[in-house]
């Protein structure tokens, strides 16, 4: 699994005021330059199925219309995620479930048409159970 090997587009602050989060804190975009900002995660892997999580701490000022997308194997979906809600899993992580990738895997949270902070943390893939 890998967490934060990311490219930031645009303007991102530094913070640690929500928890839960991975490692010292994360970034997120002021409510501001929506649209202009993303952040890409990518990471080389061993081809084959990964269920992909973003880690992101939750508040009520957070944006309920993140779009992420995945770029994988068969083209690239993207994922609408409620950063208001408390993630599933271990409150820090949401499943954007699980794609076929080959030796490199791609992530891209963006502010387009967002509705309020948008927050990014980490992503992981972590092998898949068939």
């Amino acid at each position: 699994d890998v967490y934060k090997r990311q490219a930031f587009v645009g303007t991102w602050q530094q913070s640690a005021a929500n928890r839960p989060f991975v490692d010292g804190g994360y970034q997120h975009n002021g409510n501001e330059n929506r649209g202009a900002s993303s952040v890409v995660y990518t990471v080389k892997l061993r081809p084959g199925r990964y269920e992909v999580r973003l880690s992101y701490p939750p508040n009520t000022n957070r944006a309920d219309n993140v779009p992420v997308t995945i770029v994988h194997r068969d083209g690239s979906t993207t994922i609408t995620v409620n950063q208001k809600v408390t993630p599933p899993l271990d409150e820090l992580f949401v499943s954007l479930g699980q794609f076929d990738f080959p030796d490199v895997a791609r992530v891209e949270v963006s502010t387009a048409d967002t509705n309020g902070y948008v927050v990014v943390d980490a992503v992981q893939w972590l092998p898949a159970v068939r």
